[in-house]
């Protein structure tokens, strides 16, 4: 498809294609490929200048004319982006804080990227469907009311009642699946075809990856483009973890930039599917109860052959914790004033794991905290 970018009148390539084979699909019609169920990706010419940055706006919007032309015009913001970094811990150890976005965490880059080309590709939208462990249904419900759509987001039963009562002050209907997050997901995909909706499933679309890079973005302007040598982040569905590779991969091609940093995502010992296909290994002993960490339960996530080969490719590694981890980082965390979710805070238990090693190193650590910790007050109390 061709978008015209109403900043210059110009006509820019924009196109959606499957992911494993490369079909050409159809922008929010097309979720998944389906001649062979693979995912979409968003293919854009761009050239990324800092001279285009607009040093103007505080949020993520200041790279607007190095995001896909759907995303240049009609911008709908709730200010998301440019969230702080502080220096804690130690010297060489920084904290991205991705909750103070709008809805409290990171999601909202990728729903404020996803509803934006939405309403400038797709014309008299009824509604639409998501589902969601919690914060992705919380920020699409946000970004629909916004947006004054219709908006129905499936969980599951494990769903934080501060993540639940979130989506319903949106305005959003939210419907609680029994079963697996698979099956969550099918049920929220039936239903959109059933009642004429927009299926806007974040695991699955390709815009919401494209909002994720404005994070490796302002990482590069933050540390004024001598970048951290390591970013530890956690981990699920791959939005955050895909987005980052395709940002820094933007800057490494403009010369803006002479290496990627090394990426490390960190998984729990619960839903450890990245670790397991990323080593070839069957993990030899996995929780059997779920994890506090709530935001990471996808056990076959669409994209983890992509995640795998990409993260390869630019030679990331990834971890898993275990709760036990997760406790201690937390609460490591709180006493350096940083109040992450359970979710959020397994990036930082992989760090501290190996905290003497990386302290002794020197290196710059990088650790994107993704959720505030007023969304998981019910785990957060197991914390002492």
């Amino acid at each position: 498809m061709i978008a015209v970018d109403s900043c210059c009148g110009a006509s820019l390539r924009e196109e959606v294609v499957c992911y494993f084979c490369g079909r050409l699909l159809q922008p929010f019609v097309e979720w998944r490929c389906p001649s062979c169920g693979g995912p979409g990706e968003l293919v854009h010419e761009t050239e990324f200048k800092p001279s285009k940055i607009k040093k103007n706006i505080h949020s993520m919007w200041r790279y607007r004319e190095m995001l896909p032309p759907s995303m240049r015009s009609s911008i709908l913001t709730l200010g998301e982006g440019l969230t702080p970094v502080c220096q804690t811990i130690s010297p060489n150890i920084f904290m991205k804080l991705e909750y103070t976005a709008p809805t409290g965490s990171f999601k909202d880059r990728g729903s404020a990227a996803l509803f934006t080309s939405l309403r400038n590709l797709v014309k008299d939208v009824k509604g639409v469907c998501e589902d969601s462990s919690g914060n992705a249904g919380a920020s699409i419900a946000a970004y629909s009311a916004a947006a004054g759509l219709v908006c129905r987001v499936y969980c599951g039963e494990n769903i934080t009642v501060e993540k639940a009562l979130q989506v319903r002050v949106y305005g959003a209907e939210l419907v609680v699946v029994k079963g697996s997050r698979e099956d969550v997901s099918e049920a929220a995909q039936r239903e959109a075809v059933e009642r004429g909706l927009v299926y806007v499933g974040h695991a699955w679309s390709p815009y919401f990856i494209e909002g994720m890079k404005t994070v490796a973005y302002e990482i590069a302007e933050q540390f004024r483009w001598d970048l951290p040598d390591r970013i530890y982040l956690p981990v699920s569905a791959g939005t955050l973890l895909l987005g980052l590779v395709k940002g820094f991969s933007d800057l490494l091609e403009a010369g803006l930039i002479d290496r990627i940093p090394a990426l490390t995502a960190v998984q729990t010992t619960y839903r450890p599917s990245l670790y397991e296909a990323f080593k070839g290994v069957k993990l030899g002993k996995r929780d059997e109860k779920p994890s506090i960490a709530d935001a990471l339960t996808l056990e076959n996530p669409p994209r983890l052959r992509q995640m795998v080969e990409e993260l390869k490719a630019v030679g990331g590694d990834v971890d898993v914790v275990s709760d036990e981890d997760i406790r201690k980082a937390l609460k490591q965390l709180g006493l350096s004033g940083v109040y992450a979710e359970p979710s959020a805070a397994v990036a930082y238990a992989g760090v501290r794991n190996r905290l003497d090693e990386l302290l002794y190193s020197g290196e710059k650590v990088l650790v994107i905290v993704t959720g505030f910790g007023c969304k998981a007050t019910q785990h957060m109390q197991l914390v002492e």
